[in-house]
């Protein structure tokens, strides 16, 4: 229960609704001599005007809304030719007024006025008049609305509800024509207010009607589009909050997305690390069964060698220390051994060397993707066509045997070198 007398302080959120309704949406800051555009979005002059300049607009040329973009028609005298929002005016003093009401007490002040000196005399304020803007006490409130002159003010109790407070507190406004006539009658035809003197000059043949009769009419008909605005801000709102959750399940499906190429990707690096140790394990294999038989014929082309040198050798020695019966025994001998070694010397001179080219041949991803088949290497494949490099048929290596045994059996047997150790 509230004590009589006791101020009701508005709600915060209320106050705060009120300041952000009296913000500026180009400086953020209080609103300073709104003007008001077609569209109902309200401005401060000179932020209109910084607006014009930056868009280097003129008078009586068209300029976007700052904040819905719809286009206006900038008025011959510039920005300053603008309507005045006085509803916003009024709503500035009001916001005010209850942050005042927030911070401090009010005492009555025709109590201060009667009783000047004497502080214990003077009630707190509990009523505001709304016309003239002062507070009084319930008594002297009761006095106020008999007075002559005040008796049709509007007087509230200090703390009700914002709404009330706003509209009782909007002053009457007087004709920007006729400055001393308030404007108290509403013109139907040109749907406009204006005051007694108008009426008198342009509007006595049009409908008027006073604007004590009509503002509950254009209330209710303010009231009923609001609240169809109202249902489609909430719808709106379910819009947005429908976008938000969309967004939501396309980021999370693009981090699965992101989670799979990553998971794809390194199961293509172990696939490549273990089809790269393949081509390298055949590589080896290739190389020790191709470089093997290079080195058997190798050896075999020594063992050639070594016979061949073996024969030059005996002649020469033969020829510095055989004695002149020993020349003459060996040389039919040597001469026939010579002719059959020239011949086995074409023979072997004459044998192709066979080459084998290993090469190492790229795999073809440009068409039709990787490959299904994990046996399929995507890193290529080598290509060694059957045979060894150099190759000695059976027959030749075993001819290649005979003669080596044979030069070998008869140096060994025959030769008298050999037995004196000159060999």
């Amino acid at each position: 229960m509230i004590a009589e007398g006791e101020a009701i302080k508005p709600p915060l959120n209320m106050t705060d609704k009120l300041q952000k309704l009296t913000e500026c949406s180009i400086c953020y800051q209080t609103f300073t001599d709104p003007r008001i555009l077609p569209c109902i979005h309200t401005f401060c002059l000179n932020c209109l005007k910084r607006t014009e300049d930056a868009a280097q607009k003129k008078s009586a040329e068209n300029m976007p809304c700052p904040l819905c973009r719809k286009a206006f028609v900038i008025p011959p005298e510039g920005m300053s030719g603008l309507q005045k929002n006085f509803f916003m005016e009024s709503l500035i003093d009001v916001t005010n007024a209850l942050e005042q009401g927030q911070e401090q007490i009010s005492f009555c002040e025709m109590c201060i006025a009667l009783h000047e000196g004497d502080e214990e005399k003077v009630k707190e304020a509990t009523m505001r008049c709304a016309e003239c803007g002062e507070n009084f006490c319930d008594t002297c409130s009761k006095a106020h609305k008999q007075l002559k002159l005040s008796k049709t003010h509007n007087v509230v109790k200090i703390g009700c509800k914002t709404e009330e407070v706003t509209r009782k507190k909007q002053p009457i406004r007087n004709c920007s024509i006729h400055n001393q006539q308030p404007l108290s009658l509403y013109c139907d035809d040109c749907k406009e207010v204006v005051c007694l003197s108008c009426f008198a000059v342009k509007h006595a043949s049009h409908k008027c009607r006073d604007v004590t009769t009509v503002h509950e009419e254009f209330r209710q008909a303010i009231e009923r589009d609001a609240r169809k605005i109202a249902k489609y801000v909430e719808e709106i709102k379910s819009k947005g909050e429908m976008v938000e959750q969309r967004k939501t399940e396309v980021l999370l499906s693009l981090t699965d997305i992101e989670n799979k190429i990553q998971q794809r990707t390194s199961e293509l690096k172990e696939m490549i690390d273990i089809q790269t140790a393949s081509l390298l394990k055949q590589l080896s294999e290739i190389k020790h069964r191709q470089l093997k038989p290079f080195e058997k014929a190798k050896a075999e082309i020594d063992h050639i060698h070594t016979v061949f040198e073996n024969f030059e050798t005996y002649c020469h020695q033969l020829i510095r220390k055989g004695s002149d019966s020993d020349v003459c025994s060996y040389m039919e001998e040597l001469i026939k051994r010579a002719n059959e070694l020239e011949k086995d010397h074409k023979e072997f001179i004459s044998r192709p060397v066979h080459m084998t080219e290993i090469s190492f041949e790229n795999a073809d991803l440009r068409v039709g993707g990787l490959p299904c088949n994990r046996r399929t290497n995507i890193m290529g494949r080598i290509e060694c066509p059957p045979g060894l490099p150099f190759v000695l048929s059976d027959s030749e290596i075993k001819s290649s045997e005979l003669i080596l045994s044979a030069s070998s059996s008869q140096d060994q047997s025959t030769s008298p070198l050999h037995e004196q150790g000159n060999l």
